[in-house]
């Protein structure tokens, strides 16, 4: 199975009125969101399922990249268990188990929760993922240890223009 944890692009603050469950994507992370979608479409990774947390930053971040990657609809979902702080191995196996083996999913949300889910299918190799970044993981089954770690990209990996 193919995992791809894509992190929201960069967000506004948090400031007095606002709660961290409110933030936005800025303008400018929306142009970069852009830029990596349409670098992301052109590596032709083929999406089956595309899982966001609600969350609106990682809700604009999955909706511009599901239109790049011109993604159906049926295939976009929105997963309260993909909240800043809900994520973690036990959600992941919940929502892959029953998934065929060569399934291709992208979860978009948070940190720490995709570096720490990430470290532990791949042994515990530490991981930071910024704002925008992306871990592609392949693992023959959602347990501990069990994955192989296939790219940690920053958002610079992801902005600049693809090479023919």
């Amino acid at each position: 199975m193919h995992l791809f944890f894509l992190r929201h692009g960069k967000a506004e603050d948090q400031y007095p009125g606002i709660t961290d469950a409110q933030r936005r994507l800025t303008e400018s992370g929306v142009a970069e969101m852009e830029i990596e979608a349409r670098n992301l479409a052109g590596l032709n990774m083929q999406i089956d399922l595309l899982f966001t947390s609600p969350y609106p930053r990682a809700l604009e971040t999955a909706r511009i990249v599901a239109e790049e990657m011109q993604l159906p609809e049926r295939q976009f979902i929105i997963a309260e268990e993909l909240a800043a702080g809900s994520f973690d191995l036990g959600v992941l196996q919940s929502i892959v188990t029953g998934l065929p083996d060569n399934a291709r999913v992208m979860f978009v949300g948070h940190e720490p929760d995709f570096s720490s889910t990430a470290s532990l299918l791949t042994g515990g190799m530490q991981m930071v993922l910024k704002k925008g970044g992306l871990i592609y993981v392949e693992i023959s089954r959602p347990e501990p240890d069990s994955g192989i770690l296939r790219w940690l990209l920053a958002p610079r990996h992801l902005t600049r223009p693809l090479e023919s």
